[in-house]
């Protein structure tokens, strides 16, 4: 509880930042919200995640998340990991939640195991949600990759490698929708702790 606190502190001392990101979607179809500080501001490492309204802090440097959650997932239980990934243009676009994307192939070992509408340009503002993200599937069983199509479970961060991905997944159901990304999202610190009353 002691690390919450800290943390909590840590971010109230940082000060709100000016332009915030928030991005909304839904990861294996459950409702995420993350929060976090734009390029160059302070605390860009803390992401606010909200999973199915449940609230959580994501230090993505330390490699941390408080509250912690339900345990991972045993090791081998989503199966085997991938072999080699590969992301390939497909060609076209189309807009999701406001924002343009190019329509990749992602492809294990030479299987096609679904397709991603990605939005190149956002990585350099997002990496950190996609850590975030990353962080969150291996400690929360909800979110966990799954094997699809002969495929081994694709974890987030392949079906970013060209871009954010506004829409990934495969023939018959997505793995991540993003349904609103705002670039001008004002951060809001948290409360300061309040002291218990003297006696």
């Amino acid at each position: 509880m002691r690390s919450v606190a800290s943390l909590a502190l840590g971010l109230a001392l940082a000060g709100p930042a000016d332009a915030g990101i928030l991005i909304e979607g839904r990861l294996e179809g459950v409702p995420v919200r993350l929060e976090l500080a734009g390029p160059d501001e302070p605390g860009r490492a803390i992401v606010r995640a909200t999973v199915a309204g449940e609230v959580r802090l994501v230090d993505v440097e330390r490699g941390t998340i408080e509250p912690p959650g339900a345990p991972p997932a045993p090791a081998g239980e989503h199966g085997p990991g991938p072999g080699l990934v590969r992301i390939t243009p497909l060609g076209g676009g189309a807009m999701i939640a406001g924002h343009g994307g190019a329509w990749q192939i992602l492809t294990e070992d030479g299987r096609v195991c679904g397709e991603v509408l990605a939005a190149a340009w956002m990585l350099r503002f997002l990496e950190p949600a996609i850590r975030a993200l990353e962080l969150l599937e291996a400690s929360d069983p909800r979110l966990g990759p799954r094997a699809r199509h002969g495929c081994a479970p694709i974890g987030f961060r392949q079906w970013s490698g060209q871009g954010w991905p506004l829409l990934a997944g495969g023939r018959t159901e997505a793995v991540f929708v993003t349904e609103r990304v705002r670039f001008d999202h004002p951060l809001v610190s948290p409360p300061a702790r309040s002291e218990p009353a003297p006696r």
